[in-house]
């Protein structure tokens, strides 16, 4: 795509622009890490502020709800799935998610500390 340069400068503003600041973007996160999840759970680990961010990412239809007594169950959507390349199964996508956040384990640096080790269901070569 080619600009005239006076626009160069204002467009280049708005193609680096990330989706979501940094906190909503760690909603998210433990949001689709742990989904289904109850709101409630997620503000007592996130704090007061997560109530606006799941009202953010429900807007930008990144997370979805069912009511559930007086909280509400939280879940990812299948433009989250889309938009960042992932799997539309849950448990695929948490495992893919683990993968690519290197959340494998505290001790998954360590030789025989594998999560295929811990894996029964995984046979290794």
């Amino acid at each position: 795509m080619q600009l005239k340069g006076e626009f160069a400068r204002q467009v280049k503003k708005l193609a680096n622009r990330p989706l979501l600041t940094p906190g909503p973007l760690r909603t998210l996160s433990f949001i689709a890490l742990r989904q289904p999840i109850l709101q409630s759970r997620v503000v007592l680990v996130r704090g007061k502020l997560a109530y606006g961010h799941v009202r953010q990412l429900k807007e930008m239809d990144l997370v979805a709800y069912d009511k559930m007594g007086q909280s509400k169950l939280l879940r990812t959507t299948a433009t989250f799935a889309d938009y960042f390349n992932l799997p539309h199964d849950v448990s695929v996508m948490k495992k893919e998610l683990k993968n690519v956040l290197d959340l494998t384990g505290q001790d998954a640096g360590k030789p025989g500390h594998s999560e295929e080790a811990a894996d029964p269901d995984t046979t290794s070569s």
